[in-house]
């Protein structure tokens, strides 16, 4: 794997990622504390795999998922003894954590990127996910569990819906770099086995799995038009951004080996969560487990 530290995206964040997995590395147990949603559960696989490959004792506490809260709530942390490290994806975006030797509040990070050969500065946000991840890299860059979690690593941005209004810099920077180090493959949306095509609105299966079948016999320009007319209805329909329709279709990122896409994925996932706090918390707990058995859905 590639440092993820290498990417714009860190840059202002590097002196605050290292003090975190320094405080980590140094606490004797750690506390992991994450709302019970999709977002908390994959920034906890990130840490838990680290500290899992470091053999490093934790303990881990759900809280109520974002849509069983008030937006005006204040989590109320439980009085736990010894080292939290409180994930919180659902904050708004800042920029700076609050750390100290007992405490850490992970929250997505306000950033500003630059791509290779770019002088143009990019306004995003960094979020826990990601963040998680970077941690991970530092306290357990070559573990076994962490390089099976690494190509979730983008999909907090994925999930957070920056792409959804406007062009999502840290979305592109991550899947690039995770396309490049190998985490994953990008496809079009054609040469995905198993795609869920529920999230592109007017969007035809039946002209896809025609166009599937042809595929390989299709030049480039020919692959071209032919995707632009399976997109065309979607493209008047209201309810997705260029970008996510762009994704969706030209950039399905495919762990190595699965036959679901990651977006495919977390739109499965998201459509099974229980309404219920007590069983999202329950079924949140069970999903992070098999996550870092199989570092996949």
């Amino acid at each position: 794997m590639n440092s993820l530290l290498q990417n714009s995206i860190f840059t202002t964040l590097e002196g605050d990622l290292n003090q975190a997995a320094d405080l980590i590395s140094n606490a004797k147990v750690v506390q992991l504390i994450a709302p019970a949603d999709i977002e908390g559960v994959l920034a906890l696989a990130q840490l838990e795999s680290a500290l899992l490959d470091n053999s490093k004792n934790y303990r881990r506490k759900l809280l109520a998922p974002r849509r069983n809260v008030s937006r005006d709530h204040v989590d109320e942390l439980p009085k736990i003894e010894g080292f939290i490290v409180h994930i919180d994806p659902n904050h708004e975006s800042q920029n700076k954590f609050d750390i100290d030797e007992n405490y850490i509040h992970i929250v997505p990070r306000d950033v500003i990127v630059e791509f290779p050969g770019s002088v143009k500065k990019h306004n995003g946000v960094a979020e826990c996910v990601a963040i998680c991840a970077a941690i991970a890299s530092i306290l357990a860059s070559e573990g076994s569990r962490v390089r099976k979690q690494r190509p979730m690593a983008y999909a907090g941005s994925w999930l957070r819906g920056g792409a959804e209004t406007n062009y999502d810099p840290v979305l592109s920077i991550l899947r690039d770099h995770l396309d490049k180090e190998g985490s994953i493959d990008i496809r079009p949306l054609p040469e995905v086995s198993k795609p869920e095509v529920g999230m592109i609105p007017g969007f035809s299966k039946m002209m896809l799995n025609r166009l599937a079948r042809n595929w390989d016999n299709l030049n480039i320009d020919q692959r071209s038009s032919a995707i632009s007319e399976l997109v065309l209805p979607a493209l008047r329909v209201e309810g997705i951004s260029t970008m996510r329709l762009e994704e969706l279709v030209w950039h399905r990122a495919i762990v190595p080996g699965s036959d679901v896409d990651i977006a495919s994925q977390l739109h499965l996932a998201s459509e099974i969560w229980p309404h219920d706090e007590d069983e999202a918390k329950v079924h949140a707990s069970n999903i992070l487990d098999k996550l870092i058995v199989n570092g996949c859905f």
